[in-house]
């Protein structure tokens, strides 16, 4: 009996790896302090990242609806690899290779960052780039973008919900300019919906015309027939991201 449990545990192990996976870390920074919060990321993120494990990493933070103030996105080509990488282990070899008033001003830095860290949550999520995510092709990828996710539990399979959604909004979206990107994940671990969807707006003024999108219909009946219970809509806005080993803040000229 231990044997075939061992079979099993090895299987589904294989089975999630063969996913591309996103990390999410929700944290309740205090609006007053984002800025703050912002510069610090920046500096550590810096400092670290030669010993984190991530393909690519995005900062987002709250603009209407519900939800943390602050959402860290990671995305990794293996669930594996996200429990390979650690924030705490990749600061701890940092501190390791400085020395005197260096390490001073940089252990100074990680306590004052992971102040905010208290409290956090996390949850990982399954994604399917090449075939459940779609971008324009003109999309500018650093600018202060919005980000509006939509969180459902579905009453069955999330490939065909969500399959359902791109065809109804996000990929007519696309194509009238009213949503830069889009796509959806899978629930895997930690706290969270079935599906989530998301879409991409430059900005507010395509955000508003995209609510008028009529889109697929069939996509839209699909869609709504296979989702059940309440569902939440928040919108963030896209404050930086990491771009050949550095965090780089969104926007022209900023790093």
């Amino acid at each position: 009996m231990k044997k075939i449990f061992t079979i099993i545990i090895a299987f589904a192990t294989t089975a999630i790896s063969a996913q591309q996976v996103g990390s999410f870390t929700y944290l309740d920074v205090p609006t007053q302090e984002i800025g703050k919060f912002i510069r610090l990321h920046k500096q550590v993120t810096d400092m670290t990242i030669e010993n984190r494990e991530f393909k690519n990493h995005w900062l987002l933070t709250h603009f209407q609806g519900s939800g943390a103030n602050v959402v860290i996105w990671s995305n990794y080509p293996t669930v594996e690899d996200v429990y390979k990488d650690s924030a705490l282990g990749a600061i701890g070899k940092t501190l390791e290779s400085l020395e005197g008033e260096r390490k001073a001003r940089f252990e100074k830095l990680v306590t004052e960052y992971l102040a905010y860290w208290n409290g956090h949550t996390d949850e990982i999520r399954t994604i399917d780039w090449d075939n459940n995510v779609r971008h324009s092709e003109d999309m500018d990828w650093d600018t202060r973008f919005f980000v509006l996710f939509g969180n459902y539990q579905t009453t069955g399979n999330t490939e065909i919900v969500g399959d359902a959604f791109n065809n109804w909004l996000i990929f007519p979206g696309i194509e009238d300019g009213s949503v830069q990107s889009g796509g959806f994940s899978s629930h895997l671990s930690g706290g969270g919906s079935d599906l989530q969807v998301w879409t991409i707006h430059s900005t507010l003024e395509e955000y508003v015309n995209s609510i008028s999108l009529q889109g697929n219909a069939e996509g839209r009946s699909t869609f709504w027939e296979n989702v059940e219970g309440n569902h939440s809509d928040n919108m963030f806005v896209h404050r930086g991201h990491v771009v050949d080993g550095k965090f780089d803040l969104a926007g022209p000229d900023k790093e």
